[in-house]
C-alpha cells in the first residue's frame, strides 16, 4: 500500500511538472519548476492554475484515459493555462472553485476530443482547447452573478498588501523599478504573460528556465518578439497591443515552434519561424477585430492557429527540400536536431533492402561495376565473383576441368527475401575456355524481393537447383550451387540487381549493405558499399558467441556488480518492447533507457534517454555498433550524437549556433582484440572507445573493454582519465 501511495504521489507529481513545462514545448524539469515559481509571482492565479490541472489528471485517471499521456502532462497542460486564466479573472470565492473544477473538466473532454481529431491529421492541437474551454467560462459568467470578476491586474498593490503587507510590496516596487530598455521589458512581461503573470519577475524566471532547457528556444523566442515587434512597426500596426497587453508571447511561441520543435532546427527553420511572425501579426489584428464584438480576449489563438496552418501544410508537401518535420519528439530542439544529424551521418547510406553477397567465405571480385570484359553499358553494375588462392589462382592444377577450380559447386545464397520468380535450368556447364553465347547467362534464377526490385544470379550449375518458382527464400537459404554455364569460361558467379524479372535485364545500381574486405592482412568492414575489382571479400556470417552475448530479448534481464572506485553496487537491467515495436534495455536503479537494434548483422544503439553517468550509458556508448561477426583487429566504426557527451561551456555555444554549424563530433570505434577458438569459441575480448572531438583536439576519451563468455556478456570496464570502472555479470 506504501508503494503504491509513493507511485501515486510520483505520477501526480510528473504530471504536473510535464503540465507547466508543456506549455513551452518541454518536458524539462527545472524548465517546469521555474515557470510553476513564475506562475505564483500572483499566487492566487498559480494556485488557480495548479488547482485545475490537478483536478484534470484526477478526471483523465477517473475517465480510465491513458496513463502515459496523462503523466506527459498534455491531457492538463490545457487546464492548467484554463485555471491561470480564471485565477487573473475572478475573485477567490466558492462558487470560483466549483466553477474551476467544472472548467478543468470541461478543457479535458474538449483536449480529448480535439487531440483525437487533430491526430487523424498530424497536426498538434495546442492550446485550442483551453481557447475554447476559457471562452465558454467566460460568456457564461456574464449569467453567472456568483461570479465576480476580479480587479486585482488594476490594483495590484491591494492584493499584494493583502498577502503579505509592506514588505512584499516594498519588493514588488523595488523590481518595478528596474531598469530596462522598453523591448527588454516587453520582451520578459511578454514571457510572464503566457502564464499570465505580467510582471518583469516572471519574465525573468521564465526565461532564465528557457536558457537552461534549451538556447535553441530561448534563442528563437527573441528572433520571434523582435521580429513581430519590427513588424508591427514597419506596417504601423498598434503597438500598445505589445506594450501593454503583451500579446507578443504569441511571436514567442510560434518562433519556437516552427523554428525549433516541429521542425528540425535549421537555418530554413529559422527562416520560416521569421515568415511565421507576420502571419501571426495578421492573426492577432484580424481575430482581434472580429472576436472584439463578443469581447472576448484572443490569449493564444493567433500562435495556435498559424503553427496548425503551417504544419498541416509541411504534412501534404510533394517534396522535402530540407525542411524536415521531427519525426520522433524529445521535446528538446537541440536533442532533435543532434539525433536528426547523428541518424543521417549514421544512416545515410542505408536502403531499404538490404542485400548481402551470395556466398559464404571469401572470395575475389574479378569483376566488378564498369569491367572491362561484359560489364557495359546496359550491364555495367554487376559482379563477378571466383575464388582463389594464396597465389590469386582460381584452379588447382592441371586447371583443365570445372573441378579444378576452387569455386566450382561452392553452395550460392539468397542475398535478401523474396520469391522466386524466375528460373532457367538444364544448361550444361562449358569446358574450360569454350563459352556459350546462344544461351548467354547459362541458368539462372531471379528473385523478386519487392516492386521493381529484383536480383539475379547466373552461370549456376546444371540440375543444382534447390529451389523452383514460387518459393519464398530468407536471407542466407542455399539456392544453388556455383557452375559454368552460359557465356562463362571458367566457374564464377555473376550477380546484379534488376528493376525487372526478366533474365537478361538492365542492371541496377545498388550496394552490398555490409561485407568485409581484406588487403595486407587487414580487415576492413563496409557498409552500404560495393565491392571493387580485385578485391578480396567477405559475407559476414555470425560467429555463435557474438551473436548469443548480444541476443537480447524482451523480458530479458541482466545483473551487474560494479565496482567504481572503493564503491560497489548492484545494476538490474531489462529488456522490453515498446508500442512501436522497438527494444530498449531499461536500467531499475537511474530510470534509464537505451533503444537498440539486432538486424543478426549489427547490434547497435540508436538513442539513449537517462542519467549519463550510470552504468548503461556507458554500455551505450561502449557497444555503440558491434559486428556479430569476429574477424581479429578489424575496427567498427561510427558517430555518436554530443548530446549527454559534452558537458559546460562548450557545449552550450555549440548549442547556440547548432542550427547552422556544428563543430563538435563524438566518434565510435570497437576492434576484436582476443578469440580462442575461431570455429567454436568460448571467449571474446572487444575494446572500443568514444571520443568527443572539437577544434583543437579531443576533448573526451573513454576507454572500453567488453569480455564474452558463457553465450553472454561477462565483463565490462571502462577507463576515463583517473576514473576506472568494472562491471561483472553476476546473473544466472
Amino acid at each position: 500500500m506504501q508503494g503504491s501511495v509513493k507511485e501515486q504521489v510520483k505520477f501526480y507529481r510528473d504530471s504536473i511538472t510535464n503540465s507547466y513545462s508543456q506549455m513551452l514545448f518541454s518536458n524539462n524539469i527545472w524548465l517546469a519548476l521555474f515557470v510553476i515559481a513564475a506562475s505564483f509571482i500572483d499566487p492566487f492565479t498559480g494556485l488557480s492554475g495548479i488547482i485545475c490541472a490537478l483536478s484534470s489528471i484526477f478526471f483523465a485517471k477517473l475517465l480510465g484515459l491513458n496513463p502515459i499521456i496523462i503523466r506527459s502532462g498534455t491531457y492538463s497542460y490545457n487546464s492548467l493555462l484554463t485555471g491561470l486564466a480564471m485565477g487573473i479573472f475572478f475573485h477567490c470565492t466558492i462558487p470560483f472553485f466549483v466553477m474551476l473544477l467544472i472548467a478543468s473538466f470541461l478543457t479535458l473532454i474538449l483536449t480529448v476530443s480535439i487531440a483525437s481529431v487533430f491526430s487523424a491529421y498530424k497536426v498538434p492541437f495546442l492550446s485550442l482547447p483551453f481557447i475554447i474551454g476559457i471562452w465558454m467560462i467566460l460568456l457564461c459568467s456574464r449569467s453567472f452573478g456568483a461570479l465576480q470578476l476580479s480587479e486585482r491586474s488594476i490594483y495590484s498593490f491591494n492584493e499584494l498588501w493583502n498577502i503579505g503587507g509592506a514588505t512584499l510590496v516594498n519588493i514588488y516596487e523595488k523590481t518595478n523599478s528596474w531598469k530596462f530598455p522598453l523591448l527588454a521589458e516587453v520582451y520578459l512581461k511578454s514571457l510572464g504573460a503566457i502564464f499570465f503573470q505580467y510582471n518583469i519577475i516572471s519574465g525573468l524566471l521564465i526565461m532564465i528556465g528557457l536558457f537552461i532547457y534549451s538556447r535553441i528556444a530561448f534563442s528563437l523566442s527573441i528572433v520571434g518578439f523582435f521580429t513581430g515587434y519590427l513588424f508591427c512597426y514597419f506596417v504601423k500596426g498598434n503597438l500598445s497591443e505589445l506594450e501593454y497587453s503583451y500579446i507578443g508571447f504569441n511571436y514567442i511561441l510560434s518562433a519556437i515552434a516552427i523554428g525549433g520543435y516541429f521542425l528540425i532546427a535549421s537555418t530554413r527553420s529559422y527562416l520560416w519561424a521569421l515568415i511565421s511572425v507576420p502571419l501571426v501579426g495578421l492573426m492577432i489584428s484580424a481575430l482581434g477585430n472580429m472576436i472584439g464584438v463578443f469581447q472576448l480576449p484572443l490569449y493564444s489563438l493567433p500562435f495556435s492557429l498559424v503553427v496548425i496552418l503551417i504544419i498541416f501544410t509541411l504534412n501534404n508537401r510533394y517534396f522535402v527540400h530540407k525542411l524536415n518535420l521531427v519525426q520522433y519528439q524529445q521535446f528538446s530542439p537541440e536533442k532533435n536536431l543532434y539525433a536528426y544529424t547523428n541518424s543521417l551521418e549514421r544512416f545515410k547510406n542505408d536502403t531499404y533492402f538490404h542485400i548481402h553477397l551470395p556466398f559464404y567465405g571469401q572470395w575475389f571480385v574479378s569483376q566488378a561495376h564498369e569491367g572491362e570484359i561484359t560489364h557495359k553499358e546496359d550491364y555495367r553494375y554487376a559482379w563477378d565473383f571466383v575464388v582463389t588462392d594464396e597465389t590469386q589462382k582460381t584452379f588447382k592444377l592441371p586447371g583443365k576441368e570445372v573441378s579444378d577450380f576452387f569455386c566450382y559447386s561452392l553452395p550460392i545464397l539468397a542475398p535478401c527475401a523474396g520469391y522466386i520468380i524466375n528460373l532457367v535450368d538444364g544448361i550444361e556447364d562449358n569446358a574450360i575456355g569454350d563459352v556459350n553465347l546462344g544461351e548467354n547467362w547459362g541458368n539462372s534464377i531471379v528473385i523478386k524481393h519487392g516492386d521493381y526490385f529484383f536480383s539475379k544470379i547466373s552461370h549456376i550449375k546444371a540440375n543444382s537447383f534447390k529451389v523452383k518458382i514460387g518459393d519464398y527464400v530468407k536471407k542466407g537459404d542455399i539456392l544453388a550451387n556455383c557452375g559454368n554455364s552460359g557465356r562463362s569460361p571458367e566457374p564464377h558467379i555473376h550477380f546484379q540487381l534488376q528493376s525487372t524479372e526478366f533474365v537478361g535485364a538492365k542492371t541496377l545500381k545498388y550496394p552490398i549493405a555490409y561485407y568485409v574486405s581484406k588487403q595486407n592482412n587487414k580487415y576492413e568492414f563496409h557498409s552500404f558499399d560495393y565491392p571493387l575489382e580485385g578485391q578480396q571479400i567477405f559475407r559476414t556470417t555470425p560467429t555463435p558467441l557474438l551473436t548469443q552475448a548480444f541476443h537480447f530479448t524482451p523480458g530479458m534481464v541482466m545483473e551487474f556488480e560494479v565496482t567504481n572506485g572503493d564503491k560497489k553496487s548492484k545494476v538490474k537491467w531489462e529488456v522490453f518492447v515498446d508500442s512501436a515495436n522497438l527494444t530498449y534495455m531499461y536500467c531499475h536503479q537511474t530510470k534509464s533507457i537505451a533503444y537498440f537494434v539486432n538486424n543478426e548483422t549489427l547490434h547497435y544503439f540508436t538513442s539513449f534517454k537517462g542519467d549519463t553517468d550510470s552504468l548503461l550509458y556507458y554500455f551505450y556508448l561502449g557497444t555503440h555498433k558491434v559486428l556479430l561477426s569476429y574477424f581479429h583487429e578489424m575496427k567498427v566504426t561510427d558517430a555518436l550524437p554530443i548530446s549527454g557527451f559534452y558537458p559546460g561551456i562548450i557545449k552550450t555555444l555549440q548549442d547556440f549556433i547548432a542550427p547552422f554549424s556544428i563543430f563538435l563530433k563524438a566518434k565510435y570505434s570497437s576492434t576484436f582484440k582476443e578469440i580462442d577458438d575461431y570455429q567454436h569459441p568460448t571467449k571474446i575480448k572487444i575494446a572500443s572507445n568514444a571520443i568527443a572531438k572539437a577544434v583543437g583536439g579531443n576533448n573526451r576519451e573513454i576507454n572500453f573493454e567488453l569480455e564474452l563468455s558463457n553465450n553472454r556478456i561477462s565483463k565490462f570496464t571502462i577507463k576515463e582519465k583517473d576514473k576506472w570502472i568494472s562491471a561483472e555479470n553476476i546473473g544466472e
